[in-house]
């Protein structure tokens, strides 16, 4: 009670003395933060510190301030250490996904024309998955295992695999370059969920591609089935390397989806007699169905072509898996080889496939 009465007196004196705590500019703080020091006192700093003295006694030896304070040896101490470096601040938002060289070259092939928003798109967005150190060693292993195959061993292998379109754009990618000077871009839409979309599953080997079917829903276990009956066993087949080699069985090449792993569609396989090939998991940039899958999209979406109803963007698709992807069906099987290889120099980690 008495120290309560003491500062009321001490608060009552100041109020009719009139007396107001006004920091000045360079003394003012922001919070408990410390004042900045002014010109005049890092000028007596540096004058003092030609003399070899101490940060303890060059804040000893500084004029007071207005205030009866005195810059800290500590504030000396950052005073000498940033003395000469740039302050930095760092901008806000997730880090660059790509240098500025290569955001230079992209802008400079939009500008020419030379690449499709899209085709831009795909390589400026292109991601890093996650691949955990076991599935590192599995890829490595099964690189290892299949670098040596010769192309007649690819040529017997089917590859699969699903793709989704949607109607604004590609499928995963949501950043777009376009071009700056020339004639003005085509104004672009943004919908919710891409504007609506589709599913589509394909098979490539060596001799053609399979008949491209459009999942209803989302590929589970039952509706996989049902693709390998209707879909993979007739086209299988009739390839022309099986009507010349009835015996010769065919390997068929899937991913790690829950649909193609589960339990029942491996009884399918055992039961009609499929060879599975031992597939590791995470492994998107060894399968050469992704890359054709890329280019279907780049034709359907070429130019940054966007469309309204799901009954326009569906005939394009069709034409392009027709038309364009059986052009570079020789040219991915080739590269297997090449692919393993990367996967090996890379210790099992991503490659640039």
């Amino acid at each position: 009670m008495k120290g309560f009465k003491t500062c009321e007196r001490r608060l009552t004196h100041l109020l009719h003395s009139g007396i107001r705590s006004r920091p000045s500019p360079a003394t003012a703080s922001i919070g408990n933060m410390a004042p900045r020091l002014s010109d005049f006192e890092k000028g007596q700093i540096d004058a003092l510190h030609r003399l070899c003295l101490t940060p303890r006694a060059i804040a000893a030896r500084l004029r007071p301030r207005p205030d009866k304070t005195r810059p800290s040896y500590k504030t000396v101490e950052r005073c000498f250490k940033n003395r000469g470096k740039k302050r930095v601040f760092k901008k806000p938002g997730p880090a660059r996904t790509i240098s500025p060289k290569l955001e230079r070259r992209l802008i400079r092939h939009v500008i020419t024309d030379r690449l499709t928003s899209p085709e831009v798109r795909i390589i400026a967005q292109r991601r890093k998955f996650f691949i955990s150190e076991k599935n590192r060693v599995k890829r490595l292993a099964f690189a290892r295992e299949y670098v040596h195959k010769p192309l007649s061993f690819w040529k017997n292998v089917i590859f699969s695999d699903e793709k989704i379109f949607r109607l604004d754009g590609p499928h995963g990618y949501n950043k777009t370059y376009q071009r700056t000077r020339g004639p003005e871009p085509a104004p672009t839409m943004r919908r919710h969920s891409g504007g609506g979309s589709a599913m589509f599953w394909g098979a490539m080997s060596w001799h053609g591609l399979s008949t491209l079917h459009r999942v209803q829903g989302s590929l589970n276990a039952e509706r996989y089935r049902q693709v390998m009956l209707n879909v993979i066993m007739p086209w299988a087949l009739e390839l022309p390397w099986r009507l010349d080699q009835p015996d010769c069985p065919f390997i068929f090449q899937q991913d790690n989806a829950p649909g193609h792993a589960a339990l029942s569609t491996r009884e399918l396989f055992d039961t009609v007699g499929i060879t599975l090939l031992d597939w590791p998991a995470r492994s998107p940039d060894l399968n050469p169905v992704e890359n054709l899958w890329a280019i279907v999209s780049r034709r359907v979406h070429w130019q940054g072509r966007q469309f309204m109803r799901l009954d326009d963007m569906l005939p394009v698709i069709y034409d392009c898996w027709r038309t364009e992807a059986p052009k570079y069906v020789e040219t991915l099987f080739e590269s297997m080889p090449r692919r393993l290889q990367a996967c090996i120099d890379a210790g099992g980690r991503q490659t640039k496939y």
